[in-house]
């Protein structure tokens, strides 16, 4: 068993330092081990963007600095992650799929942070649920209007900062302002909501890794209760 602790507080500094080279090669180094990918994000990458995004909000680091990251990380997802996930759909971890359905997936208003969003949009899709990815930075009424338009069973909301909570609140009441809040299941998840919050902006669900999001996802779709 790794020492995520020890690993994800090196990762921090991999990634500020823009060092692309050495967080590939740390997350092949994993995978080749014997850690799934899903593993090591949860244990890795999740946790390092949440430190990186704890001293941003502390100003001990600056936005160069979070892009740099973000970049970094894009590019472990895209060279090591997602070609893992794609050629072997066992290693995602999720439960086997239920009913499918279909997932409306954002990052909230004020927020540009998408590493974590894309993961669990991937691992859905790997799971076999449609997603339509609105991106990041998205208001809550384009939230709900996509959610209306392609007809989705489930809407994901996403975010790193704290300071973008109200918006998150924001999608629920737009939905009981329009009356259709019950044709949607709303789950949240990224480092800014807490399972307190999310009962009390009324969503369904908070998952805090992507294998939890395809677990509440399928058990939506096939009735179970939360």
């Amino acid at each position: 068993m790794n020492d995520w602790s020890a690993v994800a507080a090196a990762y921090v500094e991999l990634l500020l330092e823009g060092d692309s080279d050495e967080a590939i090669a740390t997350a092949e180094r994993l995978l080749a081990a014997g850690t799934t990918p899903t593993g090591f994000f949860e244990g890795c990458i999740s946790p390092a963007l949440q430190e990186i995004g704890r001293r941003f909000e502390t100003l001990d680091v600056f936005l160069p600095e979070m892009v740099l990251a973000a970049e970094v990380v894009e590019e472990v997802n895209a060279k090591v992650i997602r070609p893992a996930i794609e050629n072997d759909p066992d290693s995602s971890g999720g439960d086997s799929p239920g009913g499918l359905g279909k997932v409306c997936i954002a990052t909230v208003q004020g927020d540009l942070h998408d590493i974590g969003k894309n993961m669990v949009s991937l691992i859905l899709q790997v799971n076999g649920f449609g997603v339509m990815d609105l991106g990041t930075n998205v208001p809550p009424r384009e939230i709900v209007e996509a959610a209306e338009r392609e007809g989705a069973d489930i809407i994901g909301l996403s975010s790193l900062l704290t300071s973008c909570l109200p918006y998150m609140k924001d999608v629920v009441e737009y939905l009981d302002g329009k009356g259709n809040r019950d044709k949607y299941a709303v789950i949240v998840g990224g480092a800014a909501p807490t399972p307190e919050f999310t009962v009390d902006m009324g969503a369904d669900a908070h998952g805090h890794t992507a294998a939890e999001a395809v677990r509440i996802c399928n058990q939506i779709m096939t009735g179970i209760k939360l």
